[in-house]
């Protein structure tokens, strides 16, 4: 078994935005706020930037080339470096439908463009307060018994975010911890039957 920390952010805010104007704004705008801030384009740009520098919060433009960005927010969800990312989204469609999907993939907030500078950082602002508070843990290495017996005991103890990935070397297991609890003691095991 293997207990690591989802390793620190490198960015705090990820633009993925295909319009350069809109993408150029929104940097301007976040790091004239002291944001560190990174960008793509499109949606396989988004994908490989954001497991370089996994970033604390994610601006998405769900039409995206490339791949989509309720493609991108699912994938992003799943994957351990990316998981605990905030992903707000950026769309110029208003149908409900849409917002609905956008949160199904993952997204927290949908903002509709042209996005209001005061709304923008209203959603910024306590995203990045309520990443930092929380720690992302991953423990690999983990039979199935074993998996099923850490899920139930971080439920118990409080834990969000939790998600089971088979592995070549066993199960992992991701989670938050809750804010100002680091690893809580790890439980005991059952032995694995055979």
């Amino acid at each position: 078994m293997r207990i690591q920390t989802v390793p620190s952010n490198a960015v705090d805010i990820l633009i993925v935005e295909d319009d350069a104007s809109t993408r150029a704004g929104l940097r301007m705008l976040l790091e004239g706020r002291g944001y560190r801030c990174a960008e793509a384009d499109n949606g396989p740009n988004a994908l490989a930037l954001a497991r370089e520098q996994p970033p604390k919060c994610v601006l998405l433009d769900l039409l995206l080339p490339g791949l989509d960005g309720f493609t991108v927010a699912r994938r992003l969800r799943a994957d351990l470096r990316t998981f605990a990312a905030r992903i707000h989204c950026l769309t110029g469609l208003r149908d409900d439908l849409i917002r609905e999907q956008a949160r199904l993939a993952g997204c927290e907030e949908v903002l509709t463009k042209p996005v209001d500078a005061a709304d923008l950082l209203a959603v910024i602002n306590p995203s990045k307060e309520r990443v930092e508070e929380r720690q992302a843990m991953v423990v690999s290495r983990l039979t199935k018994t074993q998996a099923e017996q850490l899920l139930d005991w971080l439920e118990n103890h409080g834990c969000t975010g939790l998600a089971v990935a088979m592995e070549e070397d066993g199960f992992a297991v991701r989670y938050l911890c809750p804010p100002g609890r680091p690893l809580i003691q790890e439980p005991q095991y059952d032995q694995e039957q055979p």
